[in-house]
């Protein structure tokens, strides 16, 4: 632990400022992650977006907004964090550990875009879908729905991208950091541990401090019924390829 506090520290330090920053910045300010997000999405779905100071990339037909909040800075942090804490540990000079730092930085932007970028297209199409067909339960709220949405696609990916940084710390930083290592898959439980805080943990903290709980309870079930599907459906798999 000691070996990699400064690294651990450093992490922490610019997740706390960017989540600063980007909860109080607006799409000006968010240019960096809202404008490639957008034309992601554009080449995902074929819609064309315009840009609206201080709103973000709009478009009228679809009377759909790409706002700040739709920026996943979220899932950046996620994803940084999570990379961090569970590789550092795993390489043996400084010089590695740092290398590692700059490559969790830039992957976690990268994914972040690549895999926002799918999140918003499915929640441009599928509530149209669902409403067209009359699909809709009547339960479900669009907020529920979008949460849905959200959890199934961020959720998922976050364990190809931890599989994938698995990959790149044993064939670059020349460590047996793969899923399959027998040392390393017990510690597969990272992104849902990393996913809890980020996505319930700290929202709970925060709902605590402003005692604001309207619509919280459904927020949670949806995300931790999702989560444990998915959870099980990956240790079926698990399974199956072991036997």
């Amino acid at each position: 632990m000691k070996k990699n506090g400064l690294i651990y520290f450093i992490a922490l330090s610019v997740a706390a400022v960017v989540k600063v920053y980007g909860s109080t910045a607006d799409s000006d300010l968010l240019a960096w992650i809202l404008t490639p997000v957008a034309w992601w999405v554009t080449s995902l779905s074929g819609i064309s977006f315009q840009y609206a100071s201080h709103v973000g990339y709009v478009s009228h037909a679809y009377r759909f907004i790409i706002a700040p909040s739709c920026a996943g800075v979220r899932f950046l942090l996620l994803t940084f964090l999570m990379l961090v804490f569970s590789f550092t540990h795993l390489l043996r000079t400084s010089r590695s550990k740092a290398l590692w730092l700059a490559f969790s930085a830039g992957f976690s932007y990268i994914t972040t875009i690549l895999i926002n970028g799918i999140r918003i297209t499915i929640s441009i199409y599928l509530p149209e879908f669902l409403v067209k067909n009359a699909l809709m339960p009547k339960w479900l709220t669009a907020g529920g729905l979008h949460t849905m949405i959200g959890t199934t696609v961020y959720f998922s990916f976050l364990f190809v991208i931890y599989f994938l940084a698995g990959k790149v710390c044993t064939n670059f930083f020349g460590v047996s950091c793969g899923i399959k290592s027998v040392q390393h898959r017990k510690k597969i439980g990272s992104p849902v541990f990393w996913y809890v805080v980020m996505v319930l943990v700290i929202p709970f903290l925060g709902r605590l401090y402003h005692n604001e709980w309207n619509g919280f309870g459904q927020y949670v079930l949806i995300v931790t019924g999702i989560c444990a599907v998915i959870v099980l459906f990956l240790a079926l798999i698990t399974r199956r390829a072991e036997a």
